[in-house]
């Protein structure tokens, strides 16, 4: 299964890297998914390499903790409020946003977009 990360806000890509960083540094992360950036396609009159998203790609049973534990944990050291996206790369319409919300919260989240299937 495979899930998008974006970071919103006026340092979004800045963000997105640093949460990149983060999740590729976090064991439980590193050794049960593929985690890469992934830059925004471009239009024909545009120039530059924006980031859009982290790819965040399962390969082994990732648990819903330990997922929620990292992003919050990454968000936990922001000196501004950052809105993280998580959504399901086969269904757009499975999407948590989080911002601040306790562990509790994120996984309830997390295990309503059945990111275990």
């Amino acid at each position: 299964m495979a899930i998008n990360i974006r970071v919103a806000g006026d340092n979004a890509d800045q963000d997105l890297r640093s949460l990149y960083d983060w999740l590729r540094e976090d064991p439980t992360i590193r050794h049960h998914a593929e985690v890469r950036l992934v830059s925004k396609e471009l239009k024909a009159d545009e120039m530059g390499d924006t980031l859009d998203l982290i790819s965040l790609v399962i390969t082994s049973s990732l648990q819903l903790p330990g997922l929620a534990d990292a992003i919050l944990g990454w968000i936990s050291t922001r000196r501004r409020q950052a809105k993280v996206t998580i959504e399901r790369s086969d269904n757009g319409a499975m999407r948590v946003e989080v911002t601040g919300a306790s562990m509790d919260e994120v996984v309830k989240l997390l295990n309503a977009m059945d990111l275990d299937d």
